[in-house]
């Protein structure tokens, strides 16, 4: 028998089609009242790519933008940014509907904590931070792969089926 999930990992990319995916998660979270894990992986540069930046730019420069990267992926997710306030009216549209129908209970946010992290791989990372969260689903967001992008392009929900043993929703994405 499939339990309700107690606490859902949401992996977000920070593009706008994840106000979509997010309403699936917020829905979810809803109907098993489970709280939310906002994800933001970055990936790392490989240590070669770093150096050259560094001596092009030099290492305090290099160093402050990607202070300022990590900055403003907190700042989007936390919805001190205004690009944010599509997710946040996601929030809100969910839980008036669920406060009109059941008035006793306090309604509050589901996010439970948001997460920025830097990895060399996106699809680790998520992985890692499901198991050491307790999370019982992930849920993210895919967009259609043409065959060239599918044999060169990173596919992050294929390598994450292929690592979890955590349930994983995968919500299509339109171009």
């Amino acid at each position: 028998m499939i339990q309700k999930p107690k606490r859902i990992l949401f992996a977000s990319d920070l593009s706008t089609n994840m106000k979509e995916v997010f309403k699936h998660a917020v829905s979810l979270s809803t109907l098993s009242d489970a709280g939310i894990i906002v994800l933001h992986v970055m990936e790392e540069a490989g240590k070669n790519s770093e150096r050259r930046v560094q001596r092009a730019f030099g290492e305090t420069l290099y160093n402050t933008l990607r202070s300022e990267q990590k900055a403003g992926a907190r700042n989007l997710l936390t919805g001190k940014n205004v690009d944010a306030l599509g997710i946040k009216q996601a929030i809100a549209g969910f839980l008036k509907d669920r406060e009109s129908s059941q008035p006793d209970i306090e309604v509050s946010s589901p996010i439970e904590k948001i997460l920025v992290t830097e990895s060399k791989s996106i699809a680790d990372e998520i992985t890692r931070t499901a198991v050491e969260e307790g999370c019982d689903i992930i849920i993210m967001g895919c967009k259609h792969q043409s065959f060239i992008e599918t044999a060169i392009g990173e596919n992050i929900a294929r390598k994450l089926l292929k690592r979890t043993s955590v349930p994983v929703l995968v919500v299509p994405l339109l171009k």
